[in-house]
């Protein structure tokens, strides 16, 4: 029986995972321990990944839908300013990545980083951070002007590039990536609540108002 399409993602997170987790184990991802790890036939698996490769991007992704799971479990957690949501997504997916350290070192520059926001990976990561934005009523008249699909975008860049900062970080327990993510959390939350742009703004609205206004009085 054909399955529907909730239980066809529900089987796509589990299966990406458990191949993620054998890569982990053996550093490779080998068909026949899959089959036998999941009890599922060769033709199961294809119905769902047309390649090896699909398989193992989509665990990407699939710890994505986990966090999703996560926080919807954590009371009053969109009542959290925005370093703290940003430090707690960030944190959370590095120590998922951590649990599979030499899966993701051997594969996510070829399957993510190389992709660009071309990815199901970005598609879910830019989700995260437009549900973080759109519900803040924090932010100032200005960074809610330009939070549209584009800024979500770059800030997917940006935690792409963290994540392979984050690979070649050699320090004590990552001490130079916690360090990064803490100040631009701080950073990225004082930009984005502070006034001052707001006054800025209105200030050069002024400011061109008022020489145009000057300029076509000249005499």
């Amino acid at each position: 029986m054909k399955k529907n399409k909730t239980d066809q993602i529900t089987s796509k997170i589990e299966l990406s995972l458990l191949a993620a987790e054998l890569y982990q184990k053996k550093g490779r991802l080998s068909m026949r321990d899959l089959i036998n790890s999941s009890e599922m036939s060769a033709a199961q698996i294809y119905e769902l990944f047309p390649t090896k490769d699909a398989l193992l991007a989509y665990a990407y992704p699939s710890m994505v839908f986990q966090y999703w799971a996560m926080i919807d479990e954590i009371d009053d957690f969109h009542r959290l300013v925005i370093s703290e949501k940003l430090g707690n997504f960030i944190y959370t997916m590095l120590e998922m990545f951590s649990d599979h350290e030499l899966f993701v070192k051997d594969t996510f520059n070829r399957l993510v980083a190389c992709k660009g926001v071309k990815s199901d990976f970005a598609d879910e990561v830019s989700a995260v951070y437009k549900d973080f934005l759109t519900r803040d009523g924090n932010l100032s008249i200005t960074a809610g002007l330009v939070t549209r699909p584009l800024f979500y975008r770059w800030m997917t860049t940006q935690f792409i590039a963290l994540v392979e900062f984050w690979i070649c970080d050699k320090s004590s327990n990552k001490e130079r990536t916690i360090g990064l993510v803490d100040r631009a959390s701080n950073l990225f939350e004082n930009v984005m609540y502070s006034e001052l742009i707001d006054k800025g703004f209105d200030f050069s609205k002024y400011l061109y108002t008022t020489l145009n206004t000057t300029f076509k009085h000249k005499p």
